[in-house]
């Protein structure tokens, strides 16, 4: 049985009055303060983000607040307003990539006091409800996976879309940023019904569409309990390169993905691609401790599960696409790398599914 870990009730700050629209669907509050990160990066781009706030009846000021809280439901319609007038679908998402991580108190003091992902996570469910009473944070934890878990109080009126952005790029830096070496996009998926917040493959994590308003993003069980260092203070520049070499490598495998049936996708040609130096590729593979040839055998396998999960292409059709114009070679390549067959592989998932 899953065992869960659950946040208690958030405290009441200053509330501002709540939108009659909205009233009685919803009563949960967001931290107005957290909007701030999307007036600064509006205002860097030179974009006045006073018509959308004009339209809500918002004081600038109050953005600054940390004792502010607004009704959910108009926090998300400004946030939606503020994409409308940068005229970007993925607002929200590029915010999250610009926010201060470190600088936020939930993530800082949670990371500072733990040594592993579990402890972290322990201690964030029970920080971060400071900041939303709007939403409910949960670790979920089964046998094979873990999954952390934001769900809405209520089913909200207005849709959380740039929210929902804001919330995937965050969390995919919190959770790459704590478990550090081990992160591998490919076993990270991420869901939410707003998907149109985020682009499909973002940072190499597998995206899903999600049952309710929420989001939830999962991740193999044992990252938990692998020890990461709590220093939060470590020198900027390593900390950057090492995010940097990641991206890179991220890049790298979205590349790859469309280019499995390629034979000869060797690292210049790949380099080319991206618009890299071969030298600059293979460093960051080596710095994330894998080579060219082992992801695309890695890629190659969880695209052919994926393929061979659905059964709407033959194993033949699929052995065509990563590459293999003979059924035998792409079954033998496939046996080597999960010690069964793709017939055996696909009668193994649907006596799971009965």
């Amino acid at each position: 049985m899953a065992q869960e870990l659950a946040t208690k009730s958030a405290p009441k700050g200053e509330y501002m009055p709540i939108n009659p629209i909205a009233q009685g669907q919803s009563e949960g509050f967001i931290r107005l303060a957290l909007t701030a990160p999307f007036l600064h990066y509006l205002n860097e781009r030179g974009i006045n983000p006073q018509p959308a706030l004009d339209q809500l009846g918002i004081q600038t000021e109050l953005l600054s607040d940390p004792t502010v809280y607004l009704h959910s439901e108009l926090v998300y319609g400004l946030l939606n307003a503020f994409s409308d007038l940068a005229d970007d679908r993925y607002l929200g998402l590029h915010v999250g990539e610009s926010f201060d991580l470190h600088g936020w108190p939930p993530f800082s003091q949670a990371r500072h006091s733990s040594k592993t992902l579990f402890e972290f996570f322990a201690r964030f469910v029970r920080l971060v409800p400071q900041e939303s009473s709007s939403v409910r944070h949960r670790l979920i934890v089964d046998a094979d996976k873990a999954t952390y878990r934001i769900t809405q109080q209520q089913e909200p009126v207005v849709p959380p879309v740039q929210v929902t952005g804001f919330g995937a790029a965050i969390y995919v830096r919190l959770l790459r940023a704590v478990v550090a070496n081990s992160w591998d996009p490919l076993v990270v998926r991420w869901e939410s019904r707003y998907i149109n917040g985020v682009p499909l493959g973002y940072e190499g994590v597998e995206i899903g569409l999600g049952a309710d308003s929420g989001m939830q993003f999962s991740f193999p069980v044992d990252w938990l309990f692998k020890s990461h260092s709590s220093d939060t203070t470590a020198e900027p520049k390593t900390a950057a390169r090492q995010e940097e070499e990641i991206t890179v490598v991220a890049a790298i495998r979205s590349v790859l993905r469309d280019k499995l049936d390629e034979v000869d996708l060797d690292p210049p040609t790949l380099a080319r691609l991206l618009g890299l130096k071969p030298d600059r590729l293979l460093r960051a593979l080596h710095q994330q401790g894998t080579t060219l040839p082992r992801e695309v055998k890695r890629l190659k396998v969880h695209v052919a599960k994926e393929l061979l999960s659905r059964e709407s292409k033959t194993i033949s059709e699929i052995g065509l696409m990563l590459g293999y114009s003979d059924k035998s070679h792409f079954t033998r390549f496939f046996r080597s790398q999960t010690g069964v067959t793709p017939t055996q592989f696909q009668a193994g998932r649907s006596s799971e599914q009965v």
